[in-house]
């Protein structure tokens, strides 16, 4: 009598399951650096662009005549942002009860402060962008 084939089914081994895993753990921690890298520029892209956004609207209020610039005693740099955060009232002129305000949160700040620096001009003093140019 004669038997029919029998069909081997073919399974992966523990053995090999394991090395798979272990080339993927390898690739993740070499890829892991370069997407730090990625996420580290991109912050600071963006903190560079909130920082030109902030010496431009403290440009502008310095242009109205608005004082708005804390000095070092009272915080400086961040402690302006936070202010021109919480917004400006002009409360005369042409740009009377207009509100002036950036919405940045406080890690955005402390991140776009670092491309910050406080000007004093002869009648006001005013925040200036202080880093790399907008490409």
């Amino acid at each position: 009598m004669h038997r029919p084939a029998q069909r081997r089914l073919r399974a992966f081994s523990l053995v090999e399951m394991m090395i798979v895993v272990a080339i993927i753990g390898i690739m993740a921690m070499m890829a892991s650096p370069v997407l730090k890298s990625v996420n580290e520029s991109a912050k600071d892209s963006t903190a560079q662009r909130n920082a030109q956004n902030l010496a431009q609207l403290s440009a502008t209020l310095h242009q109205i005549g608005i004082a708005h610039v804390l000095p070092e005693s009272l915080g400086g740099v961040e402690a302006t942002a936070r202010l021109l955060r919480e917004g400006v009232i002009v409360d005369t002129g042409t740009w009377k009860d207009q509100e002036f305000s950036l919405i940045l949160s406080d890690d955005e700040i402390t991140r776009a402060a670092e491309y910050l620096d406080v000007v004093y001009d002869t009648h006001e003093i005013r925040l200036i962008y202080a880093g790399p140019m907008r490409t």
